[in-house]
């Protein structure tokens, strides 16, 4: 049986995984919202300079102008959308998150465990008052923005300018559709999106797991970083990888925009003097009783006289061989190759992960490749059945 920390393990990289799964739903949201732009802006543009070539006389200039207001309005309006939906859906992801690490604690642990969840106020002081990479997540959408209207009038100035129609400016904005838009200008937006998500989903993800790391520490002894080693990996990342660190001390993912890497908390051994959950009491007792032929026994009350003392002491030595050590450095990949092929292929989908079980294809070769997403619920939904496996209410969990 795998000890309490090896679970931990394994289903904080699972949560990763499907972590990493919703933050591309939500930049994929969030694209559409702005994709959603392009018939209006091309409207716009044909109206004022269908017929034109070139900025020759004043009233040319004066469209052109207006038309740059015009842009602003409604790129502006698809952002602001666009802010709205990253803010809700980061309100409710940390709160979730918060729920996520406090239960799995509580299903991993041997021992019963008064965990604490950190203050709502603390976890939306993560939202709207922590920066990741430099900046908080409202800024950081005023800044996408702005850098996604200025590069749209820019580009439609200068081909104006030039001589395109606007029809060819178009293709420089939105690009082609046998290209399905990636060369068009903006792409580099769409680019931008998918970082900032994901680094913005990553800061939160990680963030509260540091507040409930530290507001459990009394259980909760080390966290190990662990890095989804591939040909995408940064270097501070594979440096950092398996390394352990205190809760709250040492870095924090997202280590860099874009950061794949988590860190898994692991129990403390000391936890052993507390008593131990009904079940684990049960499988204890058993095994206690069969260790010294006393019988089919599963309840300590029915232990023999002069047993309970041997057995209490010989229970807290076992407890801490259940909570076992950090688990021995592996890379993401090696982890995913020893999951269970449904896991397998949930994450990556039924032909990559028949090409990955065999060996055919590295896993930076496809990995978020197969367009599969999750949405919030869905990702409590699976975090859900493994907590119903340790045989807790998840009930509050999904609400």
């Amino acid at each position: 049986m795998p000890t309490a920390n090896e679970e931990m393990y394994n289903a904080a990289l699972r949560h990763q995984t499907y972590v990493l799964r919703y933050s591309a739903g939500l930049r994929n949201k969030i694209n559409d919202l702005l994709d959603s732009t392009e018939d209006e802006i091309t409207g716009k543009l044909i109206a004022r300079f269908g017929k034109s070539q070139g900025v020759t006389a004043p009233g040319d200039w004066k469209r052109l102008n207006q038309l740059q207001q015009v842009i602003f309005e409604i790129r502006g309006e698809a952002w602001k959308a666009a802010g709205s939906l990253l803010y809700d859906e980061s309100l409710s992801m940390v709160a979730q998150e918060s729920k996520f690490y406090t239960y799995l604690i509580t299903s991993v642990s041997p021992v019963i465990l008064d965990t604490v969840t950190p203050h709502p106020e603390t976890l939306k002081a993560i939202v709207t008052e922590r920066p990741f990479e430099g900046r908080i997540l409202s800024d950081w959408v005023s800044k996408l923005t702005e850098d996604d209207v200025s590069r749209i009038n820019k580009t439609i100035n200068s081909g104006i300018i030039q001589g395109k129609t606007a029809q060819e400016v178009t293709r420089d904005l939105f690009g082609t559709a046998n290209a399905k838009g990636t060369d068009g200008i903006t792409q580099m937006t769409r680019g931008s999106v998918n970082i900032m998500v994901r680094t913005a989903m990553q800061h939160i993800t990680s963030s509260a797991r540091r507040e409930v790391s530290l507001a459990n520490s009394d259980a909760i002894e080390l966290e190990q970083w662990v890095a989804q080693l591939d040909g995408r990996t940064s270097q501070f990342c594979k440096a950092t990888d398996g390394k352990t660190f205190k809760p709250g001390e040492g870095p924090q993912p997202p280590a860099h925009p874009g950061c794949r890497s988590a860190r898994v908390m692991y129990l403390s051994q000391d936890i052993g003097v507390r008593p131990s959950k009904p079940v684990t009491e049960r499988l204890l007792v058993k095994e206690y009783a069969a260790k010294n032929d006393l019988g089919s026994i599963d309840n300590r009350d029915d232990l023999p006289y002069g047993t309970k003392g041997d057995y209490d002491e010989w229970a807290r030595k076992r407890v801490r061989e259940l909570v076992g050590q950090v688990p021995a450095k592996t890379t993401y990949n090696d982890w995913l190759k020893n999951q269970t092929r449904e896991f397998q292929v949930d994450t990556l989908g039924k032909t990559r992960a028949d090409l990955f079980r065999k060996g055919g294809l590295t896993l930076d070769r496809f990995i978020d490749a197969d367009g599969t997403t999750l949405t919030l619920k869905e990702v409590a939904q699976r975090d859900a059945a493994a907590f119903e496996r340790a045989g807790l209410d998840v009930s509050k969990f999904l609400n």
